[in-house]
């Protein structure tokens, strides 16, 4: 295995322990969907998240084409934004995030982030911890055609670093991060952000979940291939 000198962390739940209002956007976009005559079930914020994880094609297979669907998607994406912006003031790092981020910068690591965030929520968020400066790309929702869970987004910011799959490592707190990984076949670490997603990554097949953040150093810190 070689080396790893890139790491690409996600951002909410990882770096950032975030106050997004999920119920309240999954309502939100759930009113959008049976406005524009979706056909499928919307019963609950899960069902709503399943929908915007099929993108178009999941849009399309339930009713909404041409103009409906382009309006339809406009609008669940001014609802994510409005959500999003709406946690900054109450949003804080995770614990040991900046001093990981420091340690791995320092030891010559390349980081780069990968969010299904929108961009200017990822850039003021990291801006209000003062780690804006310490990623070589970041990747939002809104920067690819092919948002997580798409191997697609792991390897546009894997691309714009310089770096290889094979040397990267991707460091996320949920399944869909984990799902990412795969495709794209990216080494992955599970971030323990509460017990309920420590389970779940478990049982997704996660080799590897810390709880602290600062265990990242000692793993990569020195450029050695993962355990």
């Amino acid at each position: 295995m070689q080396p790893i000198d890139t790491v690409i962390f996600d951002l909410d739940g990882t770096l950032i322990d975030s106050r997004i209002d999920y119920e309240k956007m999954g309502a939100m976009i759930a009113d959008i969907l049976r406005g524009h005559g979706y056909k499928g079930p919307l019963e609950d914020r899960r069902a709503v998240y399943r929908v915007i994880r099929g993108g178009e094609k999941e849009l399309v297979e339930n009713g909404l084409t041409g103009p409906t669907l382009r309006e339809a998607l406009s609008e669940i994406e001014a609802a994510m934004d409005q959500v999003e912006l709406e946690a900054l003031p109450s949003n804080t790092l995770r614990p040991n995030a900046a001093e990981t981020v420091r340690a791995l910068h320092g030891a010559g690591l390349k980081l780069g982030i990968a969010t299904r965030s929108h961009r200017e929520y990822t850039d003021r968020s990291l801006q209000a911890v003062s780690l804006a400066g310490y990623f070589l790309t970041i990747v939002a929702r809104d920067d690819t055609p092919t948002p997580k869970p798409h191997p697609g987004h792991l390897l546009q910011a894997i691309s714009d670093i310089g770096s290889d799959r094979a040397r990267t490592l991707y460091v996320g707190d949920t399944t869909t991060d984990l799902e990412t990984a795969e495709a794209a076949g990216v080494p992955f670490i599970g971030y323990w952000r509460d017990d309920e997603w420590s389970k779940r990554l478990a049982e997704a097949g996660c080799n590897i979940i810390i709880k602290d953040l600062r265990e990242l150093v000692p793993l990569v810190g020195a450029g050695s291939p993962l355990p």
